[in-house]
């Protein structure tokens, strides 16, 4: 076997927590047993830390961390040095907390489901549109890391690659200034080496630091990065000591506290001109708080490892971390994979069409769903795991996500989510957070609520709907009327928000993602344009379930 094509020893896919982990192992080994992945010896699927999210550095210092340890079950006396310099090693990132794609925060970006043809049963998502790719790259030197981002769609030629450089080699792709300043950016240096990393930078900041060439163009970095042995080695010796594998304790405690990402609090203290005061701006700009004492120290062990950056000739990449980007970035896939424009724009995938059912509108996103009368999609419309039973026409921008999961006791319940297409769920209500696309802060105003009818206590993240003192009616105008009121009252006796939906919830959400034999016990929830809205607290055989992070209730039936 020649060197371009040495196997890989471990695929190793990140997970939020240990239930997520579950299910990603689940999907991995309904893969393998088809034939799929056998670039890989062994897959793992590592959960972060504790159940926290640590931030994609912190993720692939775990990874590091258990893959020793994994190996020094057989080989004890190897340091990690060795053990790194023997391996290929490729770490998948699922994508962070999707609070931007609430739809599939609990299966994380890396399993969005995506349109277009499959050649397995099991239909197509980012996870397996990326995996053959990214196991395509070539080897480095000796021993091997390489660290990828989940949460977008890359489409290159890895067959001209060279990943030996020494320290860490980055792949970059040419790109307009704008659509860099929401993305890292490299300052190439000779050689192939890189001056400066910076996360974000504005057009100014970029012509500034000579980040644009002669056509104006910056590079941008895709999410992919190859570490060599000593390189992979170092950067673990920084977070942990290397005699017991332990997180060094102050690095541990900021990292459970904000987490540490791969590229603000790692990569931005790299690069040949890298100084501490333009490593201190990078991680505060990202949205950094770890202190900067802690960062001086970082910045002091980090910056010795070398940086260079692959620009490839051809890339395109389409990410799938927002909501909208499902609509759009969807019907690019398919204009990619078709060679043409769709003539059909409602994106329908994973659906159970029934007698009576039909889906008609344009530029909008439905999937797990099953229909059985017909459902009419405005524009930029979001629609997963919904059943819907009787006409149903769905206003410009609408999403509603439903899926089966438990409560915080335990008990099985189903989580349904309303919002706006272009809601983020990332910002504060005085940074500009947007419910069904109106400012949180004016939505608030007009209905005379006050941020303590909506959030009682403190809740640790400003930008989550959390307990909901709001309740809709909806007049039985039928399916579209429009007809709608909001009044307050008394709180809700379930409560919950979106964390506890992720940590909570077992399986990958809706029947969709399940192999079939899953599918006859999963009880569907119903959606009908003519309900009204009751009271929780209604002693009726199938009450509502809690809906988290949205101030409205829908009725739901369970299937007889």
């Amino acid at each position: 076997m020649t060197r371009h094509h040495r196997p890989w020893d471990y695929l190793i896919v990140t997970a939020s927590n240990d239930l997520q982990a579950d299910s990603y192992r689940s999907q991995i080994e309904v893969r393998r047993s088809i034939g799929q992945l056998t670039q890989a010896r062994e897959v793992m699927v590592i959960p972060d830390l504790e159940g926290r999210r640590i931030g994609s550095g912190g993720s692939t210092i775990e990874c590091l961390r258990q893959l020793i340890a994994r190996e020094r079950a057989t080989n004890p006396s190897d340091s990690a040095g060795a053990i790194l310099g023997r391996l290929r090693v490729l770490i998948l990132h699922a994508g962070g907390d999707s609070r931007r794609l609430p739809a599939y925060s609990p299966c994380g970006k890396l399993f969005v489901p995506l349109p277009g043809e499959s050649h397995s049963a099991l239909g197509s998502t980012l996870f397996d549109r990326l995996a053959p790719g990214f196991l395509a790259l070539p080897p480095g030197g000796d021993g091997q890391v390489v660290v990828a981002a989940g949460d977008a769609l890359i489409d290159f030629d890895p067959s001209h690659l060279d990943l030996a450089g020494s320290g860490v080699t980055a792949l970059g792709g040419f790109s307009t200034p704008e659509e860099a300043s929401r993305h890292g950016v490299f300052c190439p240096g000779v050689r192939g080496s890189v001056r400066l990393f910076m996360q974000k930078p504005t057009l100014a900041e970029q012509a500034a630091a000579g980040a644009l060439n002669r056509q104006k163009q910056a590079i941008l970095d895709i999410g992919v990065m190859s570490l060599d042995a000593s390189a992979a080695t170092r950067l673990l010796s920084v977070f942990c000591e290397m005699d017991t594998l332990a997180w060094k304790p102050r690095i541990k405690e900021a990292m459970l506290a904000a987490g540490v990402d791969m590229y603000r609090e790692i990569c931005c203290a790299l690069g040949t001109e890298a100084a501490l005061p333009h490593y201190l701006r990078e991680v505060r700009r990202s949205g950094g708080t770890m202190d900067d004492k802690l960062l001086k120290e970082l910045f002091e062990e980090l910056r010795p490892i070398p940086l260079n950056v692959h620009i490839l000739e051809r890339c395109s990449f389409l990410h799938f971390g927002a909501t909208r980007q499902l609509i759009t970035n969807g019907i690019a896939l398919l204009t990619h994979d078709e060679g043409s424009a769709p003539e059909e724009t409602v994106l329908s995938m994973n659906n159970a069409m029934e007698a009576g059912g039909s889906i008609e509108g344009h530029d909008s996103w439905i999937e797990g769903c099953r229909i059985s009368a017909p459902l009419h999609l405005k524009r930029r419309s979001v629609f997963t795991g919904v059943d819907v039973v009787s006409p149903l026409e769905a206003p410009e921008g609408a999403c509603i996500d439903i899926s089966e999961g438990v409560d915080r006791h335990g008990a099985p319940a189903r989580f349904v989510r309303c919002y706006g297409v272009d809601d983020t769920f990332k910002h504060a209500v005085d940074k500009g957070a947007t419910f069904c696309g109106t400012p949180l802060a004016r939505w608030m105003e007009k209905l005379g609520v006050s941020e303590t009818d909506l959030w009682p206590a403190p809740c640790g993240m400003p930008a989550c709907f959390r307990p909901n003192r709001l309740r809709r009616r909806q007049n039985p105008g039928g399916a579209g009327s429009g007809s709608s009121m909001w009044r307050k009252r008394q709180p809700m006796t379930r409560r919950g928000s979106l964390r506890p939906i992720g940590i909570a919830r077992p399986r990958l959400p809706r029947w969709s993602t399940r192999p079939p034999f899953m599918l006859a016990a999963l009880p569907p929830a119903r959606m009908r344009s003519s309900d009204r809205w009751c009271d929780s607290s209604a002693p009726a055989a199938h009450s509502p379930r809690a809906i988290l992070r949205m101030p409205w209730r829908v009725r739901l039936s369970a299937a007889a």
